[in-house]
């Protein structure tokens, strides 16, 4: 679902199970589409390893992680969640305020405008998140890793999914509701990053930044428990097979 920005996220930078050969292009940053910016393993990277290509989920038992590798995957992952926390505030607010250009009939220049405003943080965010999925893989081991290599996950991904007409309908139907349900959410990480960014300006301190950014934790998990709904929701649409390729499961 978020393999898509306007055009698509693919068209941006190609993020996690698109192909990142594109170079960042704001050109291509305007559409009719709808306005999605934050990549999906900014809000889970757990979730979305698999689809990455890693593929630890489905090692065979004698291959499975041990408690200890579990453990330091899971550091790695929080330590990559509280890294980028201001710039996927930050992308959220982008995202808020591209929705409500749209919807007031700005025109595609200034939807772009705005959206360019994303370029640099999602081209930080892919480098963080090419960097964890380096030191996850150092954490696995030889035989893991051959395991892996030959397993890889073909095209998938909900770009590739051929979908009913009433199931595309539907989909936009939910996606419509979760972005209603979301909206005071969104509005307010909009607001506290807008507060931390005039902090910044002021020559405030790294630390007092921070401490505006953390307000935003709460609606951020608020808004990370409706996506994970929006999910369900829409993979109970799909049939068994469009499940898989979903999901990019075997």
């Amino acid at each position: 679902m978020r393999c898509r920005v306007l055009v698509s996220l693919c068209a941006l930078l190609a993020f996690s199970a698109c192909d990142r050969s594109a170079p960042v292009d704001p050109a291509t940053l305007a559409s009719d589409e709808v306005v999605d910016v934050v990549p999906d393993y900014a809000v889970s990277p757990a979730a979305s390893m698999d689809a990455a290509g890693i593929g630890a989920a489905f090692l065979p038992r004698e291959l499975q992680l041990t408690a200890e590798q579990k453990a330091a995957i899971a550091a790695l992952h929080e330590a990559f969640m509280k890294a980028t926390a201001a710039d996927i505030a930050a992308l959220r607010a982008i995202e808020l305020e591209a929705h409500d250009a749209k919807a007031a009939g700005k025109t595609r220049e200034e939807i772009r405008a705005i959206l360019a405003r994303a370029v640099p943080i999602l081209v930080r965010l892919d480098a963080a998140f090419a960097k964890l999925r380096a030191d996850i893989w150092a954490v696995y081991t030889p035989e893991q890793r051959t395991w892996i290599e030959s397993h890889k996950p073909r095209a998938c991904g909900p770009a590739t999914v051929k979908l009913t007409e009433e199931q595309a309908k539907q989909i936009r139907t939910l996606q419509e509701r979760f972005m209603a349900a979301v909206k005071s959410d969104l509005e307010l990480i909009r607001s506290i990053a807008e507060e931390a960014r005039r902090a910044r300006e002021a020559g405030q301190s790294r630390e007092e930044v921070a401490r505006i950014l953390a307000k935003a934790a709460e609606p951020h998990l608020r808004v990370m428990e409706a996506e994970r709904k929006l999910q369900e929701a829409i993979l109970a649409l799909l049939t068994p097979e469009q499940r898989q390729q979903w999901l990019c499961r075997r």
